[in-house]
């Protein structure tokens, strides 16, 4: 059963979608909404986080809720994100961050999941198809988190999946741009049916690989592109200018299950 507060986003957020709060308009005040909506103030105040975390309205003090509608602009995707384990970090560096470490479990999931955690790994990845086909952001959202940490959990490393709890609400923030920036956009669906198949024909490096290209990916349906070198890292370059930069090797993986109990 859905919360009070997540009832309540998805109610504000169909009201944006379909236009009945235009973007550039402010949403009631907090007070009088709660009241029309029946719930406390602390559950909007929650619901509204929710939005805004999806880019759809901004919380301005004092000033009231602002309607960004379903598309926000890019100087809010690239605000950086405080967490309380990593510090300050750019969407650019918890991107980064994910590439370092969600091909790996990815990998490993290839090869250490047993048919339930596949039928499981299936089964999540339904319902990001099913939200995004009824234009749910939040709904998608938190299927697309659920995908990622069960890949984690499916790793068999208890140090992933240590891992992947500590990030839970960074990988959660990060999950929100490509949201918030394209909508109901159905790629994720494409590139996670990718992963889902390549961990359920144990190909490791397959798997890595989708890993990879959806995380670069996602990154650019947030407005970041991770192909484009920082302003000043060729500066010292001295290769020719009509010689293509080489692609980065794909990470490798050699794995073998691991022996029987040793993830129990």
């Amino acid at each position: 059963m859905q919360s009070i507060p997540i009832s309540m986003a998805q109610t504000l957020q169909q009201h944006i979608l379909s236009g009945h709060y235009p973007g550039g308009s402010q949403l009631p005040p907090q007070r009088e909404l709660a009241r029309q909506l029946g719930i406390s103030r602390a559950s909007l105040r929650e619901a509204l986080s929710m939005l805004e975390a999806l880019g759809l309205v901004e919380i301005q003090p004092g000033k009231g809720v602002r309607i960004n509608g379903p598309h926000s602009g890019r100087a809010r995707m690239h605000r950086a994100y405080a967490t309380p384990a990593l510090g300050t970090l750019s969407p650019r560096q918890l991107i980064e961050l994910r590439l370092v470490l969600e091909p790996g479990w990815a990998a490993l999931a290839a090869v250490r999941a047993d048919d339930s955690g596949l039928r499981q790994l299936q089964w999540t990845q339904s319902q990001l198809a099913h939200a995004l086909d009824r234009s749910d952001l939040l709904a998608a959202a938190d299927a697309d988190l659920q995908f990622h940490l069960l890949l984690a959990q499916l790793s068999g490393n208890p140090g992933l999946v240590a891992m992947a709890r500590q990030l839970e609400l960074a990988i959660s923030h990060s999950l929100r741009l490509p949201f918030a920036w394209s909508g109901a956009d159905d790629q994720p669906v494409r590139e996670h049916d990718a992963i889902v198949q390549a961990v359920c024909a144990g190909d490791a490096p397959g798997a890595a690989g989708a890993m990879r290209a959806h995380l670069l990916s996602a990154a650019r349906r947030s407005g970041i592109d991770l192909d484009t070198p920082e302003p000043d890292a060729t500066a010292h370059d001295t290769t020719a200018p009509d010689t293509p930069a080489p692609e980065p090797d794909p990470l490798s993986f050699r794995l073998t299950p691991p022996s029987e109990g040793a993830f129990a």
